[in-house]
Formats: structure tokens, C-alpha cells, sequence
């Protein structure tokens, strides 16, 4: 391993923490909008569980994007 690459690693785990607290916001967030947006959505289980598969889809669209 180099220095470039334990450097890279030091880097991106100091932003774990701040990328883990981004995606509870934003499940928080959608998962808000589905309970007022979606009346048959009464259960906060069932909707952050879509939530959930919506983020993980995007995710996955994100990272086939990439070049």
C-alpha cells in the first residue's frame, strides 16, 4: 500500500460519518414526505422500507453513471 493510497483512506473515513449522517437525513426526509404524500402509507416501517429501495436504487444508477 502507498502513501497516496492509505492517504485516500484516511480521507474518505473521515467523511464516513458525515456521508452516513446525509443518508439519515435524507431517509428521514423522504420518508416524511411518503406520510403525507401517499395516504395509504400509514405504517413509518412500510415507507422508510421503500424509502430504503428507492435509495439503494438511485445508488446503484449513481455508480453505473460513473465513467
Amino acid at each position: 500500500m502507498t502513501d497516496t493510497d492509505n492517504s485516500e483512506k484516511i480521507e474518505i473515513a473521515r467523511y464516513q460519518r458525515e456521508i452516513v449522517e446525509d443518508l439519515q437525513h435524507m431517509l428521514k426526509k423522504y420518508v416524511r414526505i411518503m406520510e403525507w404524500d401517499v395516504p395509504d402509507i400509514d405504517d413509518e416501517k412500510q415507507a422508510r422500507g421503500l424509502v430504503m429501495q428507492a435509495l439503494k436504487s438511485a445508488l446503484a444508477e449513481v455508480e453505473a453513471n460513473q465513467e
